[in-house]
């Protein structure tokens, strides 16, 4: 589903908008709402650094698993950093602000902001490690340095995914996401 708000394209993928409807009916205790709106707010603290830094925002793309921004590059690195961090410190600000009334809400947005700040590959975490790396190493050196040590984090959460799943016979969101990040680092 495509939608445009003035210059932005905005697409939804089918796959993400099952999955919250799903969560909306079948999620009666309301924690992966939580999670979906944790995550929303991250991309929307991207999204306000962008826009502070008048970087134009072409496309925002809602899938399953994330939320890929297309947006005109910063114009240094400082600019990338602060975009880069916009996401996990607007996941804690508003753990911080909504603790003495949504513990769920507080919870999620720490959980969300906690995983982001992994230095994995596609994740924000990753992605400052990589803007950290590249001011000594080559940008294949960095690569490659990344790709290793998303390998080695993402070992044992898969480990930990299968784990929960066998424990709990039906708890498969950690052993799907590690499997998301695993397939995104052998195909990028």
């Amino acid at each position: 589903m495509k939608l445009r708000l003035r210059e932005t394209e905005i697409v939804l993928g089918y796959e993400a908008v099952a999955a919250m409807t799903a969560a909306l009916l079948l999620d009666k205790e309301g924690r992966l709402v939580c999670c979906f709106l944790a995550a929303i707010l991250h991309e929307c603290g991207h999204l306000v650094m962008l826009l502070c830094f008048r970087c134009r925002v072409k496309s925002v793309v809602l899938r399953l698993f994330d939320v890929k921004l297309v947006a005109d590059p910063p114009k240094n690195v400082k600019e990338n950093v602060l975009i880069t961090a916009a996401g996990v410190t607007a996941n804690f600000l508003f753990a911080a602000v909504c603790f003495p009334f949504s513990k769920k809400l507080c919870i999620a947005n720490c959980v969300i902001g906690c995983f982001n700040l992994l230095p994995m590959e596609s994740l924000d975490g990753g992605r400052l490690l990589s803007l950290w790396l590249s001011r000594r190493l080559s940008d294949i050196a960095v690569e490659r340095a990344v790709k290793i040590l998303t390998f080695v984090l993402l070992t044992p959460i898969f480990c930990g995914g299968i784990f929960v799943l066998l424990r709990t016979k039906y708890n498969y969101s950690l052993l799907a996401v590690s499997l998301y990040l695993l397939t995104v680092l052998f195909l990028h």
